[in-house]
């Protein structure tokens, strides 16, 4: 019987540490517990993104997940120690919470962390706001996040995993406890250029703390040379272009490209599927989507994801080509996110006028040329809309990668593929050639790139998606994870090599 993928990245894991434990560490977990409207404890699970894509690998490999317990009723179930076995049904591996207080929420979460290297990294830098208090509760938690991880990790061997930027300080504290750990660290944003990153006043604490990791990894080349450059200009480092490796205070820390993906059987299985069709089924009949096109968008509302540039488009689609109108119809799913910060309740608002505004101007009795969802949806209904989808637009003015690219290629059907309309400034550009390019901050060429693509030839369109479809089963996230952990076992014996 053929292993599956999770199981084969577990093979990945103990050839590189075969008696050693996983400690993965993020600001968001696997699993939620809270009380529902009768008071009963339910188990949430996030409906897409990394925990979802780590959680199979957890349960082969077993270790431990280092977190943020936000859930009303997380508290409740776990023991003494902040920790509590999951899945609850089958247990594999240990959740281990910690704590914040709603102080260092709003300081380290909605503060540094997302009004400060969010748009810095994303390169806008008018939204970028850095203050005191952000950092001294960013730099608190990344301490708490460290000293959890010791306690899980202990003395034996293993490798910690760190994701995201909202750990940076983290692996210079587990380093300095822990000196000869193994760790590694996943940076899902993009890293700017170093004009950008100069900006924020405590660059060098940033980047010491992130080259306290063996392996740092990023999705882009791009990304790479950036956080190198950086380092050449920032530190008294040694900057090794051809081995991607930084030397700074004898340590070597390995750089590299780790472009991240999905788990595309899974998305392909969903969407051909029964359930799938009758699905289709029920959203053609809700939304009066039957004989019309019908174009895609999934984000969350944030101002990085070019909605604001994509409806601008839209507006300008139905303008110059008035035989759309009542014949197609976009559909966009706009997840509210980080509502408490000012500068997204702007961009909410904005978002909703334009909608309404083109409704208003264009819709019929029984048509709207954009219908919005404003809710996040289980990735089993999202399969439905991508494979009704016959197009899908993804119009980032940045982006680390970009997903939802991929889960609309892996849910098409060749027989009758949809088109792909994808911004050049996401980080899938790099990865994926058989799109139709867009650039959001050009809405007239992005028009006419939407007309392209709602026009496109049958076999054209089978040609791409299947190119596509190539692409992207070559590299899925278990590959990714793989790759990564393929990565620290390198380096892991490399330090022990040279020890001896």
């Amino acid at each position: 019987m053929t292993p599956s993928p999770a199981r084969r990245v577990y093979a990945t894991f103990r050839r590189a540490f075969p008696d050693g434990r996983l400690v993965v560490v993020s600001n968001r977990q696997p699993y939620v517990h809270s009380r529902d409207e009768a008071g009963e404890i339910q188990v949430e699970r996030p409906a897409g993104g990394l925990a979802l894509a780590l959680d199979p690998v957890l349960r082969a490999v077993g270790g431990t997940w280092v977190a943020w317990g936000h859930g009303d009723a997380d508290r409740e179930v776990v023991d003494e120690h902040a920790r509590v076995a999951v899945p609850p049904d089958d247990p594999a591996y240990t959740l281990r919470r910690l704590w914040l207080s709603d102080q260092d929420v709003e300081n380290y979460y909605f503060g540094l962390s997302n009004q400060g290297l969010w748009p810095l990294c994303h390169n806008i830098l008018e939204h970028v706001k850095f203050r005191d208090r952000y950092w001294n509760a960013y730099r608190r938690v990344n301490e708490a996040f460290a000293r959890a991880t010791v306690e899980e990790l202990g003395d034996g061997p293993g490798l910690v995993w760190f994701q995201d930027y909202h750990l940076a300080l983290a692996p210079a504290a587990v380093r300095a406890a822990l000196p000869e750990a193994t760790l590694g660290h996943f940076w899902h944003i993009p890293w700017p250029a170093w004009e950008t990153f100069r900006v924020c006043p405590w660059k060098v604490e940033i980047l010491e703390g992130l080259l306290a990791n063996d392996v740092l990894g990023f999705h882009l080349d791009s990304f790479t040379e950036n956080f190198l450059t950086a380092c050449a200009r920032e530190l008294d480092a040694f900057v090794d272009r051809d081995k991607q490796a930084v030397v700074h205070r004898g340590r070597i820390t390995r750089v590299a490209a780790f472009p991240i993906s999905i788990d595309v059987e899974r998305f392909e299985r969903m969407a051909g599927s029964r359930e799938t069709r009758e699905r289709i089924e029920r959203i053609v009949a809700r939304y009066g989507l039957a004989g019309r096109k019908v174009g895609i968008g999934v984000d969350r509302l944030d101002y990085s994801k070019g909605i604001v540039e994509r409806l601008e488009a839209l507006r300008i689609l139905f303008r110059r080509h008035p035989d759309l109108v009542g014949r197609f119809t976009f559909i966009q799913v706009a997840v509210p996110s980080r509502s408490e910060i000012p500068a997204y309740q702007v961009l909410e608002d904005e978002v909703d006028a334009r909608i309404e505004a083109l409704n208003d101007a264009l819709a019929t009795d029984d048509w709207r040329p954009v219908i919005t969802i404003k809710e996040s949806l289980p990735q089993a209904e999202l399969a439905a809309f991508y494979r009704l989808a016959d197009v899908a637009v993804v119009s980032s003015i940045q982006d680390g990668m970009n997903l939802v690219v991929k889960e609309y290629v892996a849910c098409q059907d060749l027989d009758d593929p949809g088109a792909v309309c994808l911004s050049e400034f996401a980080g899938a550009a790099d990865e994926l050639d058989h799109t139709v390019p867009v650039n959001p901050f050009y809405t007239g060429g992005f028009a006419d790139d939407l007309r392209q693509a709602l026009d496109m030839p049958l076999a054209d369109r089978q040609a791409r998606m299947e190119a596509l479809k190539t692409e992207l089963r070559g590299n899925t996230i278990y590959t990714w994870m793989a790759d990564f952990l393929a990565a620290a076992g390198a380096a892991r014996a490399e330090a022990v090599a040279s020890a001896n």
